[in-house]
C-alpha cells in the first residue's frame, strides 16, 4: 500500500487537481479485503478496497488495488461515498472472473441506507453491473416507532445475469420490538444505474 497503491493514487488525484477536495481529512486507510480471480480466471488475487480521503458527508475518494504475487496488477480509482466493504462474487456472467461487490451506506435526515454495486475489472477498464439498495430504517427520525427495510438479493448466473430481490420489514426494528416479516414474493429485479465513474489507472 505505501509502497505502491497510494503513490499512484496521489500522483493522479493531483494531476486531476482533487487534493484540494480533502476537506475532511487524509486518511489512505485499507477499509476491507477479499480473495479471488478478479483480472485472470483461475488466479488467487487480493482486491483491498481503500479511501484515500474523505471530501465531506458520505462522500470521499477511494480506489480498490488487486495484488497478485505481492505485485498490484490492477488499480481502480473513484469518487463515491463511505464505501465500508468490498465481497467477490463466484463469476455471475461466466467469464471466469470474480465480480467485485462494493458496500456503502450513510444517513441522511434521520434515514440510515445501505446499498451495493457490482463491479469487473479486466485489462480493458471497469465493467459496471449496477447498484441496488439492500437495507434502509428511520430510527434517526422516529426512535420509538421506526420501521426498517432489508433486502436478500440472489442471481442466476448467465451472459446477462438475472438479479433477483426479497424484500423483509420490520415494524418495530428501531423500539426493539419488531420482527422481520417477508413482503412479498421474490420478483426479478433490474439494478439502478452505477453513476459512479471508476477509472483504471494499472
Amino acid at each position: 500500500m505505501q509502497e505502491s497503491v497510494l503513490p499512484a493514487a496521489r500522483k493522479t488525484w493531483h494531476e486531476q487537481e482533487s487534493d484540494r477536495l480533502c476537506t475532511a481529512g487524509f486518511e489512505a486507510a485499507a477499509i476491507d479485503i477479499v480473495r479471488g480471480s478478479f483480472t485472470r480466471p483461475e488466479s488467487d488475487q487480493k482486491a483491498i478496497l481503500y479511501r484515500y480521503c474523505e471530501t465531506g458527508h458520505n462522500m470521499a475518494l477511494n480506489g480498490i488495488a488487486v495484488i497478485e504475487n505481492a505485485q498490484v496488477v490492477a488499480h481502480v480509482l473513484y469518487e463515491g461515498g463511505w464505501d465500508n466493504a468490498i465481497g467477490a462474487l463466484p463469476d455471475i456472467n461466466g467469464n471466469g472472473l470474480s465480480e467485485i461487490v462494493v458496500a456503502t451506506g450513510g444517513t441522511n435526515m434521520g434515514e440510515t441506507w445501505e446499498a451495493i454495486s457490482i463491479i469487473e475489472v479486466s485489462g480493458s477498464g471497469v465493467m459496471k453491473f449496477g447498484q441496488t439498495k439492500t437495507r434502509s430504517d428511520n430510527c434517526g427520525a422516529d426512535e420509538k416507532h421506526g420501521k426498517a427495510e432489508a433486502c436478500r438479493l440472489s442471481v442466476k448466473v448467465g451472459s446477462t445475469p438475472i438479479v433477483c430481490r426479497e424484500t423483509f420489514v420490520n415494524d418495530g426494528f428501531c423500539g426493539g420490538t419488531g420482527k422481520w416479516r417477508k413482503s412479498g414474493d421474490q420478483k426479478q429485479i433490474s439494478l439502478e444505474e452505477d453513476e459512479i465513474e471508476y477509472e483504471l489507472i494499472k
